[in-house]
């Protein structure tokens, strides 16, 4: 029940605050909280997951503000959608779901969640929206499957444990796009969902690699390691 501070202060390190973006106010109100809560031992902050319309903004004007009232800024990230995905076998894992098909295709990283709940008609200009996506769809909706199977999808996720007909799971496997039932409705799985995504273990190849390149361009290495006398 110890707090950061004290922690910090009885360890005798520095602190280097990584702020979730929420608004440009809230992240202005928590880079000066931290400094005040920190004081010297506080080395700057990132600031994180910047939406890419407000990546410009905080440069150019939350940035020279916080670095005027004494706060660093080491970084400004932008939001990634690679970086809050989540893997086929993940969400396998958390839906207690059945892999049907393609299981050595587990690892494919989805980015995006959308629900198959319209006419067939509609399905394949909604699907072809969002690359890298789940398509959830009932287990009794063969035309949405085919339609999801068409577009750039991960993996289609069936609700309500009903198996879908050789015909969709003979094209599931020709196109690579692992199905996976779950005895959950529609409605429950897009709220498990939602309340996973984002938190997913940071262990993916591809993850650790963009977030490598992320910090390469917009970290201040060279200031940071000054600053630590390295």
């Amino acid at each position: 029940n110890l707090s950061t501070p004290y922690v910090a202060k009885l360890l005798g390190a520095k602190e280097l605050v990584v702020i979730k973006y929420d608004s440009d106010l809230s992240t202005v109100d928590d880079a000066l909280t931290a400094k005040h809560r920190l004081g010297d031992s506080m080395l700057g902050v990132v600031l994180n997951r910047v939406p890419k319309p407000r990546m410009q903004f905080v440069e150019e004007v939350v940035r020279p503000y916080l670095e005027r009232h004494g706060v660093r800024v080491f970084a400004v990230l932008p939001h990634e959608r690679l970086l809050a995905s989540i893997s086929v076998g993940e969400l396998a894992k958390v839906l207690d779901g059945e892999i049907l098909c393609c299981p050595e295709r587990s690892d494919e990283l989805v980015e995006h969640i959308m629900v198959g709940a319209m006419t067939v008609d509609a399905a394949l200009s909604y699907f072809r929206r969002r690359p890298n996506k789940a398509v959830i769809t009932g287990g009794d909706r063969p035309d949405i499957q085919l339609a999801a199977l068409e577009t750039s999808t991960r993996c289609v996720i069936l609700t309500g444990n009903l198996r879908p007909s050789p015909i969709i799971l003979g094209r599931a496997e020709e196109v690579g796009v692992p199905m996976m039932l779950v005895r959950h409705d529609t409605f429950t799985t897009v709220e498990i969902i939602e309340q996973f995504f984002g938190k997913s273990r940071f262990y993916q190849e591809r993850k650790i690699a963009r977030f490598e390149e992320l910090l390469d361009e917009r970290f201040d290495f060279k200031f940071f390691y000054e600053l630590l006398g390295l």
